[in-house]
Parts: C-alpha cells; structure tokens; sequence
C-alpha cells in the first residue's frame, strides 16, 4: 500500500493484516554530497515502488522522511505516530546504518545508478530490492 488517499481509506480497516510500516530515510543536505542525497532519494523511490509491487497486502511505504545532518528527532515522533496507528513492524530503510528502539533497520546500499543504462539500472535495484525483501521477512519471523 502507498500513502494515498485510496489506500489509507482501506488500511484503517486493514490493519492487522498490513503490519508493517516501511519508512524510506533519506539525507537531502545541500553540502558536498547533495548528487550523492539525490541519486540516493531516487534509488529509495525505485527500490520502495518495487517492494510495493512485491509485498502489496502487507506492508505500507510511507512517504520518504528527510534528514538533514545527523538529526534524528523526528524519526521517533513518527515512530510514535506509526505504533499508535496500529502497526506492529516499524522498518526504515536508510543508507547509513541506525539503531534505534522499536524499529528494524535495513541498510540500503547506495548504488550510483544515475549514469546507467536502463536495463542496468532495473538488474541493479532488482537485486536490491531481493535483498530487501529477505530482510523483511527476517522482521516478520521475529
């Protein structure tokens, strides 16, 4: 399920079956790394559009959170916000590694997939989100 206004009618009503929430976490800083930041938030769209696709009926991607620097305040007021809703699996999916209570974390890795060929760049975020899904199902066999 994605965040809109048909899917989130049917998740309230859905809950227990849709247990997870999967939160992209990306950087958007505008320092020496901002190509890096947004070759990154476009490889977190792709992989997360593919794990919606995969895992549709379980799992909800939520829209991407932002950081910028090393601040990490909002993250748990969502988390908050995501358990008071009803969900069980709280997932983030980052590119740094994080710790945090309550939430699973998957490392993401940062491919640079802007100068690819297409056929390159689906292989690529294919075997990504593989990875990915066999992290999820390790959370949900916790």
């Amino acid at each position: 399920m994605l965040y809109n206004i048909t899917d989130l009618r049917v998740l309230k009503d859905e809950i227990e079956f849709i247990d997870t929430a999967i939160v992209p976490l990306v950087n958007i800083d505008f320092n020496n790394e901002v190509q890096n930041n947004a070759n990154n938030l476009e490889l977190m769209q792709f992989i997360t559009i593919q794990l919606e696709k995969q895992l549709k009926g379980r799992l909800m991607i939520t829209p991407v959170l932002t950081l910028i620097g090393d601040n990490y305040d909002n993250i748990e007021e969502y988390k908050t916000q995501l358990l008071d809703y009803g969900f069980k699996n709280i997932v983030l999916l980052s590119f740094t590694a994080l710790e945090l209570d309550d939430v699973s974390t998957i490392k993401v890795n940062s491919i640079p997939i802007s100068d690819m060929d297409n056929d390159m760049k689906l292989s690529i975020i294919n075997d990504e989100v593989k990875s990915v899904i066999k992290e999820i199902i390790l959370v949900w066999n916790k």
